[in-house]
């Protein structure tokens, strides 16, 4: 059992959580981006919301992730000692920062859905 924590989060695994944020972020664009002249021509905006819904709860999903990791791993901020435990906080930390970085954009973008009509975006 201890050996299967520790190979859950080490820093391999760990690196996912810092670029799961933007790759959500990535795919609600492109998928938003698809969607949006079918959103115009029937005039239902219904699958951009949901789009977006699952994007930010995915975001979530990972800065919760992150969280409960660096909580896990000790909550204390990185410093510069050079262990394990130390590498696992960064990369942590770094999840949580990345996450909230692409909910901002995520949010950002769910205004202008709400807003806009789908044949102006």
């Amino acid at each position: 059992m201890r050996e299967e924590e520790r190979e859950a989060t080490t820093p391999k695994g760990l690196w996912l959580l810092t670029v799961a944020g933007p790759l959500i972020l990535a795919a609600e664009f492109q998928t938003n981006f698809v969607l949006v002249r079918q959103a115009c021509s029937t005039q239902r905006s219904i699958w951009l919301y949901a789009v977006l819904v699952v994007a930010t709860l995915l975001t979530v999903a990972t800065a919760m992730a992150a969280v409960s990791i660096l909580r896990r791993a000790g909550s204390e901020w990185p410093n510069e000692s050079a262990d394990l435990a130390n590498r696992v906080r960064f990369l942590a930390v770094l999840g949580i920062l990345s996450s909230a970085m692409s909910f901002l954009v995520i949010l950002a973008q769910a205004i202008a859905t709400v807003i806009f009509d789908p044949c102006q975006l």
